[in-house]
């Protein structure tokens, strides 16, 4: 025969200040049961972190930079990029697709998958979740592929926003050698690049901007002079005999070899 099933014993009567029920045993601790078992100051330690963690939901888990660090990027950003100063791109639209992918393939793992993701757990009413919020970067590299400046051309309106995006982009860099043909004549490589909220965008290379300008070229660097050589001595010595068979007073008299001359 099966065994009959026993009914599942119920578990309302357990849990943290709960009472047991008639003929139970109470295994329930309370409140004073937990003080005294882990102690007012781990619990207030715990009750801080628990604090501080819910608080890192609500702003998101990304750890962003402080905003002195970026003033400058935010509020005093003046473009390089500017109507009348850009070249058309021609044979450049090639090499620059190829180098804006490159760079589209370090900066999408930190923003989009690290910082729009840290996004997730905020509430929809959160400044940071309007999907329609994006910012515009001038991000500036050198033909090594280092990031020379950046700022904020067009602001997303939320400040931590914006410190992402360029956090991410610095964090990103350095993004290799560019191609020749996409530098201009300054010996720099000029980008406009949005980052968007709504992650279908976020970082994609369609909303990236690349620029040839005429500005003027660097001044050659001028050698470095070699370093001083030892300075002359102090001591002076005689001039030099305007007849070399000529004897000094003090020199060695010449050598008599008893041969004739000749």
């Amino acid at each position: 025969k099966p065994l009959a099933q026993q009914p599942k014993a119920s578990t309302k009567w357990l849990g943290l200040g709960a009472k047991a029920g008639p003929g139970q045993v109470n295994l329930n601790l309370n409140q004073q049961g937990v003080i005294a078992a882990v102690g007012m100051d781990q619990l207030r330690k715990e009750r801080e972190a628990d604090g501080e963690r819910r608080r890192s939901e609500h702003r998101g888990s990304w750890q962003a930079s402080g905003f002195e660090k970026w003033r400058n990027a935010i509020e005093n950003y003046v473009s390089t990029v500017k109507p009348g100063n850009q070249t058309a791109l021609n044979t450049a639209a090639v090499p620059f697709a190829t180098y804006l992918n490159t760079i589209h393939n370090r900066v999408h793992p930190i923003f989009a998958d690290s910082f729009l993701a840290s996004l997730d757990s905020l509430p929809k009413t959160h400044p940071l979740s309007n999907p329609r919020m994006f910012t515009r970067l001038e991000i500036v590299v050198s033909k090594q592929g280092r990031v020379v400046k950046m700022g904020v051309v067009k602001t997303s309106g939320i400040t931590a926003f914006d410190i992402a995006a360029l956090d991410s982009v610095n964090r990103a860099s350095p993004f290799g050698p560019a191609p020749t043909a996409i530098i201009s004549p300054d010996g720099n490589v000029y980008l406009h690049w949005e980052f968007h909220r709504d992650e279908v965008y976020a970082c994609s290379t369609m909303n990236a901007r690349p620029f040839l300008l005429n500005l003027p070229a660097k001044p050659p660097e001028e050698p470095t002079p070699p370093p001083p050589g030892p300075g002359p001595s102090r001591e002076r010595g005689a001039p030099p005999p305007a007849n070399i068979h000529e004897t000094r007073e003090g020199a060695l008299p010449p050598v008599k070899t008893g041969r004739a001359p000749g």
